[in-house]
């Protein structure tokens, strides 16, 4: 998802560093960069229940409904709590790829990152001290990047997924339940993958077998979090399913 001109420069100045080399689509050091709120499989499985009663026609229950109008998915951001999920962020990344581990520290110490990006998608109605937001901007991203693109959304169909996703949050006990430190750990964790799956896909545009490969990676990290991006597709209305 092509968020703007800065992120396209904070792209390629990370692939200057080193952070992205010709085998990040097989080797994705910083995909193990995942929430650890339990219940993100069931969070799939809510989803894609919503999206087949969307489909239908249908409206979730009336419990489900007032789940999501009364849980907040907002949380007040905390500067000592981020600097604390970036370097476990990092520490994660080291254990499996230390090369991108020294990118990722030294992306990190060039400013605020995770702040960088709220400019950014203002335009499209969405936050980063919101989960349903954040949620709903990885899943756009991630299954933009199964289809080889990095497009912009729109307004309408950013808010049609984060209506989605919000209801989807909401229904989810784990998640519902989270205090301010999770959700704001998730939120950023999904931040920080979307930073780096928009700069893979911009960084082989031009080279699709690593295009290929990228969206065979995205799409096996997308089923840890219990989803099937190869089952959907995106619409104005937002997900709906793809057969």
């Amino acid at each position: 998802m092509r968020l703007s001109t800065w992120q396209r420069t904070l792209a390629l100045a990370v692939l200057v560093a080193g952070l992205l080399e010709t085998a990040a689509a097989q080797n994705m050091g910083w995909s193990t960069i995942t929430p650890s709120i339990a219940g993100t499989d069931t969070l799939g499985l809510v989803l894609r229940e919503q999206m087949q009663q969307q489909q239908r026609g249908q409206r979730g229950s009336p419990d489900e409904q007032t789940l999501a109008q009364t849980t907040s998915l907002r949380f007040t951001p905390s500067e000592a709590r981020r600097q604390q999920n970036l370097a476990a962020f990092v520490a994660k990344t080291r254990s499996v790829d230390p090369e991108n581990a020294d990118g990722l520290a030294r992306l990190f110490a060039s400013g605020d990152v995770i702040e960088k990006v709220a400019p950014m998608i203002r335009p499209m109605g969405l936050r980063i001290d919101d989960l349903g937001d954040t949620y709903a901007l990885w899943w756009m991203s991630a299954w933009n990047a199964t289809q080889g693109l990095n497009p912009s959304p729109s307004r309408e169909t950013a808010q049609a997924v984060r209506a989605q996703a919000g209801r989807a949050l909401a229904a989810t006990p784990s998640i519902a339940r989270a205090n301010e430190a999770a959700k704001q750990e998730f939120a950023e964790a999904l931040l920080v993958q979307v930073m780096f799956i928009d700069a893979a896909v911009e960084h082989n545009r031009n080279s699709p077998p690593q295009l290929r490969a990228l969206a065979k990676a995205i799409q096996q990290g997308a089923g840890r979090m219990g989803l099937d991006l190869s089952a959907m597709k995106l619409t104005e209305a937002g997900f709906v399913p793809a057969r």
